[in-house]
Protein backbone atom coordinates (compact mmCIF):
# COMPACT_ATOMS: atom_id res chain seq x y z
CA UNK A 1 0.00 0.00 0.00
CA UNK A 2 0.89 3.65 -0.10
CA UNK A 3 2.43 5.62 2.71
CA UNK A 4 0.03 7.80 4.66
CA UNK A 5 0.58 11.50 3.89
CA UNK A 6 1.54 13.78 6.75
CA UNK A 7 -1.47 15.01 8.66
CA UNK A 8 -3.65 12.08 7.63
CA UNK A 9 -2.72 9.43 10.15
CA UNK A 10 -4.85 7.91 12.80
CA UNK A 11 -4.79 10.25 15.77
CA UNK A 12 -6.46 9.79 19.11
CA UNK A 13 -8.43 6.85 17.79
CA UNK A 14 -9.73 8.83 14.81
CA UNK A 15 -9.83 7.95 11.16
CA UNK A 16 -8.11 9.59 8.22
CA UNK A 17 -9.15 13.21 7.97
CA UNK A 18 -11.58 13.16 10.88
CA UNK A 19 -11.59 16.27 13.04
CA UNK A 20 -10.42 15.85 16.60
CA UNK A 21 -12.59 16.80 19.55
CA UNK A 22 -10.35 19.84 20.07
CA UNK A 23 -10.86 20.94 16.45
CA UNK A 24 -14.63 20.49 16.72
CA UNK A 25 -14.68 22.53 19.92
CA UNK A 26 -12.75 25.32 18.17
CA UNK A 27 -15.26 25.18 15.32
CA UNK A 28 -18.20 25.39 17.71
CA UNK A 29 -16.63 28.43 19.39
CA UNK A 30 -15.78 30.23 16.14
CA UNK A 31 -18.08 32.82 14.60
CA UNK A 32 -18.40 34.57 11.27
CA UNK A 33 -15.46 34.50 8.90
CA UNK A 34 -13.30 32.60 11.41
CA UNK A 35 -15.94 29.85 11.48
CA UNK A 36 -16.16 29.73 7.69
CA UNK A 37 -12.40 29.48 7.24
CA UNK A 38 -11.92 26.84 9.93
CA UNK A 39 -14.85 24.84 8.54
CA UNK A 40 -13.26 24.85 5.08
CA UNK A 41 -9.84 23.84 6.43
CA UNK A 42 -11.35 20.95 8.39
CA UNK A 43 -13.43 19.84 5.42
CA UNK A 44 -10.40 19.92 3.11
CA UNK A 45 -8.53 17.68 5.55
CA UNK A 46 -11.58 15.41 5.80
CA UNK A 47 -11.81 15.11 2.02
CA UNK A 48 -8.06 14.44 1.77
CA UNK A 49 -8.59 11.60 4.23
CA UNK A 50 -11.31 10.22 1.97
CA UNK A 51 -8.87 10.35 -0.94
CA UNK A 52 -6.27 8.44 1.09
CA UNK A 53 -8.82 5.74 1.90
CA UNK A 54 -10.09 5.61 -1.69
CA UNK A 55 -6.58 5.16 -3.07
CA UNK A 56 -6.03 2.33 -0.59
CA UNK A 57 -9.18 0.67 -1.94
CA UNK A 58 -7.87 0.95 -5.50
CA UNK A 59 -4.53 -0.51 -4.39
CA UNK A 60 -6.02 -3.44 -2.49
CA UNK A 61 -9.61 -3.96 -3.56
CA UNK A 62 -10.80 -6.29 -6.28
CA UNK A 63 -14.57 -5.71 -6.44
CA UNK A 64 -15.28 -4.09 -9.80
CA UNK A 65 -18.33 -2.14 -8.60
CA UNK A 66 -16.45 -0.81 -5.58
CA UNK A 67 -13.55 0.26 -7.78
CA UNK A 68 -15.97 2.19 -10.03
CA UNK A 69 -17.56 3.84 -7.00
CA UNK A 70 -14.12 4.62 -5.60
CA UNK A 71 -13.13 6.40 -8.80
CA UNK A 72 -16.29 8.51 -8.46
CA UNK A 73 -15.34 9.31 -4.85
CA UNK A 74 -11.86 10.39 -5.95
CA UNK A 75 -13.26 12.57 -8.72
CA UNK A 76 -15.92 14.19 -6.54
CA UNK A 77 -13.70 14.78 -3.52
CA UNK A 78 -10.94 16.25 -5.69
CA UNK A 79 -13.41 18.70 -7.25
CA UNK A 80 -14.78 19.67 -3.84
CA UNK A 81 -11.27 20.23 -2.43
CA UNK A 82 -10.54 22.58 -5.34
CA UNK A 83 -13.77 24.50 -4.72
CA UNK A 84 -13.04 24.85 -1.01
CA UNK A 85 -9.48 26.01 -1.68
CA UNK A 86 -10.81 28.68 -4.02
CA UNK A 87 -13.21 29.84 -1.31
CA UNK A 88 -10.30 30.12 1.14
CA UNK A 89 -8.26 32.18 -1.27
CA UNK A 90 -4.68 32.15 -2.57
CA UNK A 91 -2.95 31.45 0.76
CA UNK A 92 -4.39 27.90 1.01
CA UNK A 93 -1.81 25.09 1.18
Amino acid sequence: GRAVPAGHGHTRGGMYGMATLEQMNRLRAARGTAFDRLFLRLMITHHQGALTMARAQLDGGTNRRMRLMTRDVISGQTIEISRMRRLLGPATP
